[in-house]
């Protein structure tokens, strides 16, 4: 079968001496994420199915070592002369130890369930070694989604502080003309609603901004304070080739999820041929070497080995094995109906995954222009109003709108960056490289979250389209 390779993710900016922040908090939830440590341990149980299933075919060896010391009281016997004692037949009394010891050997020669067993422990491990890839695979996107959500509610709360700060001077202004009588109560009354939703707004952010680290700490296992921003643009790339089908078919060939799910439908009808087997019968190869030792008067030394050959056949059990067998394939049907599940569910994410990056190509380039236009038309409002051609409202409404353009301009960067690890996820190609490819986009110091000194809100100096230096998700590596 022709296997589709995806390429890695590249980002032609300069490499750094060391992580940013981002590779960072992945390195801290390799060690305290306790979802991943948890399917470490359980990839560890898993893998001893293999050795637990050969151990049925390979020799059972038992020693027994039994030892005991008796006491015989013979009151009477027949031809047996005890002699008497004061006038009453005396009694005979023995005692004697008894050793024994014996060491035995089987060596299953014919045990159909036995060799199905061990067909099903190699399904079985194949199963924990995929379910235990997708937990890596999850663990980088859950740690990139949870950063991205805490840079997400900063850069939230940075516009909302700008806009409150702006709110905030435009009442004052406000305030200065109606006491002056150059401008009417309505003014200031809006400025004041303005400036009041804002700081609403803002409370809200705060609280948003500590669950979001709170979030992540659970992740990393440490308290979230300072954290590296993104870079103000990034490079944006469409996935190649662009076709989804192509990405489509190389998520039915490596999804980790697809493949543990197929393999648990290998272990259940591994399972049906194992009840199918105990229709059969077994056959063992036994030997034995026993040694018993009695001492006394009766005492004894006997040395006794042997070799046999046993069959045995189970021919019924009470309709037990009939029962299980109709249970295992019922659960045969149920597993590849659940695969089947799980292949439309990854075709389905891979399709929209990719869909997202497209449409985050266009989302952040449309965000970023709006952020430009709003800008354009606040400075223009700005004019308008020292000239008599536009009001306050027209001012507060053209800051509130810049105050937004700016949010999605910044959401939709991690929108964005999260559809293209969702898509190598979906893929079964995504791995530390690639994280840590978008964390040479993270600034290289940490920046202590808001509250900020807020100013009036500006378009960062650099922001002009991004030039395409960014390698695409190629199906070649």
């Amino acid at each position: 079968m022709r296997r589709l390779i995806l390429g890695t993710l590249s980002f032609s900016v300069p490499a750094l001496a060391q992580a940013n922040g981002l590779l960072d908090a992945y390195h801290l939830a390799q060690q305290q994420d306790q979802t991943f440590q948890a399917a470490v341990h359980q990839r560890d149980a898993s893998i001893q199915a293999r050795p637990q299933a050969w151990a049925a075919l390979l020799p059972q060896v038992n020693t027994t070592d039994y030892l005991q010391n008796d006491r015989l009281h013979v009151i009477s016997a027949a031809g047996l002369s005890l002699g008497t004692a004061s006038g009453q037949p005396s009694k005979l009394i023995e005692y004697y130890p008894t050793h024994s010891i014996s060491l035995t050997l089987a060596q299953p020669l014919f045990n159909w369930p036995a060799f199905e067993t061990v067909a099903q422990s190699n399904k079985a491990v194949a199963e924990a070694q995929a379910s235990f890839r997708s937990a890596e695979q999850s663990l980088i996107t859950r740690t990139a989604s949870a950063y991205f959500a805490v840079l997400s509610a900063q850069d939230t709360l940075r516009a909302d502080l700008d806009a409150q700060t702006s709110f905030k001077q435009q009442l004052e202004q406000a305030q200065k003309k109606f006491d002056v009588g150059l401008a009417a109560i309505t003014d200031v009354r809006n400025a004041q609603a303005s400036y009041d939703t804002s700081t609403a707004t803002v409370i809200a952010d705060r609280t948003a901004m500590d669950n979001a680290k709170r979030a992540l700490s659970t992740i990393i296992g440490k308290p979230v304070d300072a954290i590296a921003d993104l870079q103000t643009d990034i490079p944006l790339v469409a996935p190649n080739p662009a076709v989804p089908g192509d990405w489509s078919k190389a998520a039915s060939q490596d999804n980790p999820d697809l493949m543990a799910s197929f393999f648990a439908s290998e272990v259940a009808r591994k399972q049906v041929a194992i009840y199918r087997g105990q229709y059969l019968p077994t056959v063992a190869l036994n030997g034995g070497l026993s040694r018993l030792s009695v001492h006394g008067d009766f005492g004894e030394d006997e040395l006794d080995d042997y070799v046999n050959v046993t069959l045995t056949w189970n021919l019924f059990s009470g309709g037990m094995t009939t029962s299980q067998l109709r249970q295992s394939i019922a659960t045969y049907k149920q597993d590849q109906a659940q695969y089947e599940l799980e292949r439309r569910t990854v075709d389905q994410n891979t399709r929209n995954d990719y869909e997202g990056v497209v449409s985050g190509i266009a989302g952040v380039k449309a965000n970023k222009q709006a952020v430009i236009s709003n800008q354009t038309s606040l400075e223009a409002t700005l004019v308008g109003l020292r000239v008599g051609t536009r009001t306050e409202i027209d001012v507060l409404n053209s800051r509130q709108l810049l105050a937004a353009a700016q949010k999605s301009y910044y959401q939709s960067r991690y929108a964005y960056l999260n559809s293209f690890l969702a898509l190598k996820q979906d893929a079964g190609r995504l791995g530390e490289d690639d994280l840590s490819e978008i964390d040479r986009l993270v600034a290289g110091t940490a920046t202590p979250s808001p509250p900020i000194s807020a100013g009036e809100a500006t378009v960062p100096d650099n922001m002009q389209d991004a030039p395409a230096t960014l390698p695409p998700p190629s199906l070649n590596h």
